[in-house]
């Protein structure tokens, strides 16, 4: 059974309360039971939680309420709508499912003529004047599927709520909080004394109170409050970051072969084209808009499927996890290609949707601990050189004398002790040469250092072995310069 199934009830004047519409699967006898216990128990209009305790769910959050109608005993129909589901809610997403139940109602309020949903000739046979037999079978069928349109709506957005969202999507959320994306800014430059940071917080009128933006993020792990002497400081101990990349299904493409060769060249080159010209720190205002998108479940929802490879236009419903709404996708594929994230081509007449940049959200050092850290520790995205060692310019003159040119000190940040163990009988050499990276200290400096010396010492056995009478007269002129010194 599905994690979550939505009921509507309706008050049969035959047999009393009875189950009319379940979505996306038929319910057990055992809930429908229980279902019509509570319905039949109900004379208030409002929401209420029920416990189920069955084989299949838990609980339910149920809604009724009552319509007009020309047809029904009293004119109205009494009527309950019941979300059922798998586990309790917690406090946060029961509002939010809530939220789509009243808003159901409202439209089920805001429609005289769905009555006639519940009514079908080959179904009813009214002996009074009122009986539904001047309506047409189209009509009450037209109500119908309304009523079925709505309640699948329902379902989506309601499943939407409750699924487990990922990472991404709870920093994303946190992220788009102006009072939270600011003050993480703030303290990503050094720690601040928290009446300081108060005063801060309180000057730029977030309308948010501080203790529970402080509160939210010492729970999430991103800050750390320590007293130091006789003051209290705030302490960022985790950075956010957000930037384009390209999509790693683009190169996946040439293998699998699932699409046109005319789609897959015009895919690599919308994607070349982007990141030919993007520079991941040049604009706030960008970063603060991927914050957005990614908060946004339907968008992020599509995103996440074009992550693994382009879609057909088409089946996109099923993907967006939301009712058959034709303004809701036009939106969310118009918001994604303003924001050059996907982009669209058509092919023999079929239209696909492109992942143009994916979006990845990294957490990372403040900026004042990556300017703390010595230039060997800090975190890079790409790779980078360590430079000669600092040193006054006399002894930079004597090593390059000595050893040759500064380039060939120059060391690549991969060989700072990743380096595989390399084999130097496979290269034609002693191994005097190499440097085994995994007995070396991660300093640049000690691999300087280190390269230098076995660069001396091979020299200097060259210099044994090849030439000794020149090594006697070394000696030689050493002792006579001991001896006048």
């Amino acid at each position: 059974m599905p994690e979550l199934v939505v009921a509507l009830s309706y008050f049969d004047r035959k047999v009393g309360p009875t189950v009319f519409i379940e979505y996306p699967e038929k319910i057990g006898e055992e809930e429908k039971m229980t279902l019509n216990q509570i319905f039949d128990q109900t004379t208030s209009e409002g929401w209420f939680w029920h416990s189920l305790n069955t084989k299949d769910f838990a609980t339910s959050i149920n809604y009724y309420f009552e319509i007009k109608s020309d047809w029904a005993r009293g004119l109205k129909e009494m009527l309950m709508c019941s979300l059922i589901f798998k586990e309790k809610l917690n406090s946060e997403k029961e509002h939010e499912v809530l939220s789509w139940l009243t808003d159901f109602v409202t439209k089920m309020h805001g429609r005289p003529d769905l009555y006639k949903a519940f009514y079908s000739t080959s179904k009813t046979t009214l002996a009074s004047s009122t009986e539904p037999s001047t309506e047409s079978e189209s009509e009450t069928n037209q109500s119908y599927v309304i009523v079925l349109k709505w309640i699948k709506e329902l379902y989506w957005s309601s499943k939407e709520e409750i699924r487990q969202k990922s990472e991404e999507e709870i920093i994303a959320n946190l992220m788009i909080n102006p009072a939270i994306y600011n003050t993480i800014r703030n303290l990503s430059k050094h720690p601040i004394r928290i009446g300081e940071l108060h005063a801060w917080f309180d000057a730029q009128h977030f309308n948010r109170d501080f203790d529970k933006v402080i509160s939210m993020l010492e729970e999430q792990k991103f800050i750390f409050i320590n007293q130091i002497g006789p003051e209290t400081y705030v302490l960022l101990v985790k950075d956010i970051d957000i930037f384009r990349v390209p999509p790693s299904c683009v190169l996946e493409l040439f293998d699998k072969k699932e699409l046109p060769q005319s789609v897959i060249e015009y895919y690599i080159g919308i994607v070349s084209e982007f990141f030919n010209n993007y520079n991941p720190q040049k604009d706030e205002k960008d970063k603060a808009k991927l914050f957005s998108i990614m908060s946004m479940p339907r968008h992020y929802n599509l995103i996440t499927e074009l992550r693994k490879k382009p879609v057909i236009k088409a089946q996109i419903s099923n993907i967006l996890r939301q009712g058959p709404v034709i303004a809701t996708k036009i939106n969310v594929i118009e918001d994604l290609k303003s924001a050059n994230i996907i982009d669209e081509t058509e092919y023999q007449g079929t239209a696909y949707l492109l992942l143009r940049t994916d979006i990845n959200i990294v957490d990372q050092f403040p900026e004042y601990i990556q300017s703390a850290l010595p230039e060997q520790k800090k975190i890079a995205r790409i790779p980078m050189q360590f430079s000669f060692p600092k040193v006054s310019p006399e002894l930079r003159d004597e090593l390059k004398e000595m050893f040759g040119s500064e380039s060939e000190f120059m060391i690549d940040a991969g060989e700072a002790g990743n380096a595989p163990k390399q084999d130097a009988t496979a290269k034609g050499n002693t191994g005097a040469e190499e440097v085994d990276a995994n007995l070396l200290d991660d300093s640049p400096f000690d691999l300087i250092v280190d390269k230098m010396t076995t660069k001396f010492i091979h020299t200097d056995t060259n210099d044994q072995s090849n030439d000794q009478p020149k090594k006697e007269n070394q000696e030689t002129d050493t002792k006579n310069t001991n001896t006048k010194n």
